[in-house]
């Protein structure tokens, strides 16, 4: 999985500073080769990337940040699972070769990739999707609640929604 995140990071163009991700997608055994990254672009300034390592595949869609997000409240956030700190978002991200700035700023963005890898140590899975809802930043505590192979992940509001299969 790693280095599936690190050739979409060696993808990575200048002008998608500031993109956020909107969606992750992963899968164990899918892949047979070791190819180029493939990008797609949208209209609507949605870039599209997948990767393909050895037998797996990763794909993320980015999206423009218009720092103007506001997230579903939860009322029943779950169960505390953790609270990345600056430096952890940081170092995580400079050593997948995440060049994205907002993961390096003042009050850093944890990165999907960063959420994926944490959730991988909780379970094991084959496939991933995770959908991205609001940004989960360094030092907010998140809390995790489980509906059969969906887990919610929220701060004061949904952040992110897994399936894990």
């Amino acid at each position: 999985m790693e280095e599936l995140m690190k050739a979409l990071c060696r993808a990575w163009e200048d002008e998608w500073q500031g993109m956020v991700m909107g969606e992750l997608r992963y899968s164990k055994g899918e892949g047979e080769t070791d190819g180029p990254c493939e990008i797609s672009w949208s209209g609507r300034k949605i870039i599209r990337i997948r990767a393909v390592k050895g037998t797996g595949r990763m794909e993320i869609l980015l999206f423009p940040f218009s720092g103007k997000t506001v997230g579903k409240k939860r009322a029943d956030k779950g169960t505390w699972w953790h609270t990345f700190s600056e430096e952890e978002v940081r170092s995580f991200s400079l050593a997948l070769g995440d060049h994205n700035e907002i993961h390096q700023s003042h009050r850093p963005v944890v990165s999907g990739f960063q959420i994926a890898s944490a959730l991988m140590k909780r379970k094991n899975f084959e496939r991933l999707r995770i959908h991205f809802h609001h940004p989960l930043y360094a030092g907010d505590a998140v809390y995790l609640k489980q509906a059969g192979n969906r887990v919610y992940g929220s701060s004061d509001v949904l952040c992110f929604e897994a399936v894990m299969e």
